[in-house]
C-alpha cells in the first residue's frame, strides 16, 4: 500500500483506518496483519493476509464494505461532540451498542467544561465546523457512487496522492480537518483569507480512512481528558506542547497487538522491541478556533 506512508500523520492514520476495515473481512481474507516496509526515505504499509489476494481484489472488497455501510449511527447522534451534555452522550452510547469503541474515542462523560463535553484531541474543528457532521458528510460523499469510491480509495491506498481540485461543497472538497500538514492554509502565505478558499485540495479517500482509525485511540479521564496517541512535552521556552505520536514496525502484527502497541508509552517504542522508527506531529493552534497537526518529526530511538 504505497500510498499509505508513515512519514505524515494522515498517511499513518489512513493505514490504521484501512487496517480496521480489512481485519473485519475474515471470510474473504482470513486473518490480516500489518507491517511496514521502507522504500527510499519513507515507510509504507503492507497488509499480510492469511488467504492470498491481490491489491485489486482487496480494493474491491474495501470499496464494497465502505459503500455497504448503510448507516453510521456513531456519527448521527449529534453534529459535534463538544457542548453536548453527559446525559446525551450516555444516551447515544447506549443506543449504539455496536459502536462502543467509537464513543470511547470521542471523549468521556467525566471530562466536562462548564457542564458540557470535551472532545478528543483529533477534533480540531471550530467556528462553523462541526466534527461529527464533517465525519458524516465525508462518509456520505465517499460511499455514494461505487465507481468514484473505488478511485478515491485506490489513490489513498496505492498513490500517488494527487491533491486534485474538485467542485462542490466543502465536505466534497477534501477538507482534512487538521490531519494533513501539507494542506494547512496560513493567512500570511495565501492570496486570500484561508476561510474564503473553498478548494482545500486534500485526498478524500485518505481523509475518510484516517478518521476511521479513531477507535484505535480511546480517551480516558484522569482529572482531565486524555486522548490515546497524544502526549505532552515542555519546550525550552517553558510552554507545554501537545504531540500526536506514532511508530512503525517490521514484523506483521494482528489488530489486537497493534491496538496495544499504539497505546504504549512512546519511550517503550525501542529498536530492541522491534520498532523501526518513531514520529510525532505537534498539535498547533491556527487561531482561536482551529487546530492542526504540524509536519512530522522523526524521533530517533
Amino acid at each position: 500500500m504505497k500510498g499509505l506512508q508513515a512519514g505524515t500523520p494522515i498517511g499513518f492514520l489512513a493505514a490504521m483506518g484501512a487496517f480496521r476495515h480489512v481485519v473485519e473481512m475474515r471470510e474473504q481474507l482470513g486473518e490480516v496483519r500489518l507491517l511496514w516496509e521502507r522504500e527510499t526515505t519513507d515507510w509504507h504499509a503492507v497488509f499480510v493476509t492469511e488467504k492470498g489476494t491481490s491489491g485489486e481484489a482487496l480494493l474491491e472488497l474495501l470499496t464494497g464494505r465502505v459503500c455497504g455501510l448503510k448507516t453510521r449511527p456513531e456519527f448521527a447522534w449529534a453534529d459535534q461532540i463538544k457542548k453536548n451534555s453527559p446525559e446525551r452522550f450516555r444516551e447515544a452510547a447506549e443506543q449504539c451498542r455496536d459502536e462502543q469503541d467509537w464513543f470511547a474515542a470521542f471523549g468521556s462523560e467525566l471530562a466536562l467544561t462548564k457542564g458540557t463535553l470535551q472532545s478528543t484531541d483529533f477534533d480540531m474543528t471550530g467556528g462553523q465546523q462541526k466534527f461529527l457532521q464533517k465525519l458524516r458528510e465525508s462518509w456520505i460523499a465517499l460511499s455514494g457512487e461505487r465507481k468514484e469510491a473505488a478511485e478515491l480509495l485506490r489513490e489513498a491506498l496505492f498513490g500517488p496522492w494527487m491533491y486534485r481540485p474538485s467542485k462542490g461543497p466543502e465536505a466534497e472538497n477534501s477538507h482534512s480537518m487538521g490531519l494533513d500538514p501539507s494542506t494547512i492554509l496560513q493567512g500570511a502565505f495565501t492570496a486570500a483569507e484561508p476561510a474564503s478558499i473553498k478548494d482545500k485540495r486534500g485526498v478524500r479517500g485518505a481523509i475518510f480512512l484516517a478518521f476511521e482509525a479513531l477507535p484505535f485511540y480511546p480517551c480516558v479521564y484522569d482529572g482531565r481528558l486524555r486522548t490515546g496517541g497524544f502526549g505532552e512535552e515542555r519546550g525550552t521556552d517553558g510552554k507545554w506542547r501537545r504531540y500526536f505520536e506514532w511508530c512503525v514496525w517490521r514484523e506483521a502484527l494482528g489488530a489486537n497487538t497493534v491496538r496495544t502497541l499504539l497505546l504504549r508509552e512512546p519511550e517503550e517504542w525501542t529498536r530492541q522491541r522491534g520498532i523501526a522508527a518513531r514520529y510525532r506531529s505537534e498539535r498547533v493552534s491556527l487561531n482561536k478556533d482551529y487546530c492542526a497537526l504540524a509536519a512530522a518529526e522523526l524521533v530517533r530511538n
